[in-house]
């Protein structure tokens, strides 16, 4: 009995890296802002039941009679005038605009929990408004589901503006700048999460297949029935696609079976790991071959194959060579200096592919001499040196502009920084600053009263 204890707290809670939450914060925030952000996704191809703000205030015009507010929109609305008022215009846009502002420091991190979780809620008040009108759509469920999972796990422990600030503030007290170790920063609150998430997968997955058989019967599986389905949709919506894959009834018989064993047997994935690559690839062509031949879309579901993320690292061929650091560009700074301490703080974190490494001048400058033989002490003192993977040096404003083409974050500016007369602009005031910067004499920890 302990055992079996011991595996199911393992699968749920055993440490798992939260860079692997903080990516899917990240891919699936984006994925719900364009929803939001793109009517067209919407309205035209349906990809996303309430996200429309022009949809909204449809809805609102609808006659009352059809409205019939589910308990989830109740709950919601019981702060803003009790559960059985009816949204107005002007109230959903507020819920709209709210969802996107914090969509938008939820996807950067930042005050990361009360963002994602005021994101959360918007996007279920939303999505709740538009189902209390009879019409159901299970991805946005799947979804709202997910952002309320990822708000209540540490997302923003990782790749986020808090995490930013945190080691900004470390720095400036320790007065010394802590690259980020290598090796992925582990917790045993981060798995739970994707698991949760990949436990609904298999749930859902599995009622549609129960479905099918509960209401079709052996009949599913003649072919028939799934040409009726593809037909109608094809014709409904204008796929030319559907309408010739409905005549291709030995296919279909295949399809109809393959559909089944793939639904009810996903969650095996979950004891299985190893086959989950062979599942997200088939759920993939599923969705995608739905959507070519009935126009019937499920983004959403696409895009939270992400919370795979720790079984697909195991599976997929050159991940650990593509994920390595190479660390093949070195950044010599000043570590008495703070402001270039806490430059070093946001150029590392910059640095989302392991490029940069640091070297502290007053702690290792035998390392900085073997980088960059001709340089000096007092050159190093005055202003940050970059050195590049042929050995070649960079100095000041010049080692930023190496860098805008190294970190991803920085390509905007490459262009800019690439002007004619930029180096001369930038080279002036790097000199500033770096003349009117200020240099202590000792670390916190060396310091003595």
């Amino acid at each position: 009995m302990k055992a079996l204890l011991r595996r199911l707290h393992d699968h749920w809670f055993a440490p798992a890296p939260l860079e692997d939450l903080a990516l899917v914060r990240i891919v699936v925030v984006s994925a719900q802002l364009i929803l939001l952000l793109t009517p067209y996704l919407s309205d035209e191809i349906g990809a996303c039941l309430g996200c429309s703000l022009q949809y909204q205030h449809f809805l609102t015009q609808v006659d009352q009679s059809y409205f019939a507010p589910i308990p989830t929109l109740k709950l919601l609305l019981l702060p803003f005038g009790g559960p059985g008022v009816r949204p107005d215009p002007m109230f959903l846009h507020a819920v709209w605009v709210a969802a996107v502002l914090t969509g938008i420091t939820g996807l950067l991190g930042a005050y990361t929990r009360p963002s994602l979780l005021v994101f959360a809620a918007a996007n279920t008040l939303l999505v709740a408004h538009s189902y209390s009108y009879g019409e159901f759509h299970h991805p946005e469920a799947l979804m709202t589901i997910a952002l309320w999972t990822i708000a209540l796990g540490p997302s923003g422990a990782k790749r986020s503006v808090d995490e930013l600030f945190f080691r900004l503030r470390f720095a400036r007290t320790a007065m010394r700048f802590e690259p980020r170790p290598r090796e992925p920063t582990m917790s045993d609150m981060a798995r739970w999460p994707l698991r949760l998430i990949q436990w609904m997968f298999g749930l859902i997955y599995f009622s549609a297949g129960i479905s099918k058989l509960a209401n079709g019967g052996l009949r599913w599986f003649n072919g028939y029935t799934l040409a009726y389905d593809v037909a109608s949709d094809g014709l409904d919506r204008g796929s030319s696609l559907g309408v010739w894959v409905s005549r291709q009834i030995f296919g279909l018989r295949l399809l109809s079976v393959f559909t089944v064993v793939f639904e009810l047997a996903f969650w095996v994935v979950l004891l299985l790991p190893g086959l989950t690559l062979l599942f997200v690839l088939a759920g993939i062509g599923v969705h995608v071959g739905i959507y070519a031949t009935q126009r019937a879309p499920f983004p959403q579901l696409v895009v939270l194959y992400i919370v795979f993320i720790e079984q697909l690292r195991r599976q997929v061929p050159g991940w650990d060579r593509i994920a390595t650091p190479k660390r093949d560009w070195t950044v010599v700074y000043d570590g008495l200096c703070p402001l270039c301490i806490r430059s070093m703080v946001i150029l590392d974190y910059l640095d989302l592919r392991g490029r940069l490494a640091f070297v502290d001048l007053e702690r290792e400058w035998a390392r900085a001499h073997a980088q960059a033989p001709g340089l000096t002490p007092e050159a190093a003192r005055h202003a940050m040196h970059v050195v590049g993977p042929d050995g070649r040096v960079y100095r000041g404003f010049f080692g930023f502009r190496a860098l805008t083409a190294v970190l991803p974050p920085l390509w905007v500016l490459f262009p800019l920084a690439h002007l004619p007369l930029a180096h001369r602009v930038g080279g002036w005031v790097y000199d500033r600053l770096a003349r009117s910067r200020g240099r202590e004499l000792c670390r916190a920890e060396t310091c003595t009263i």
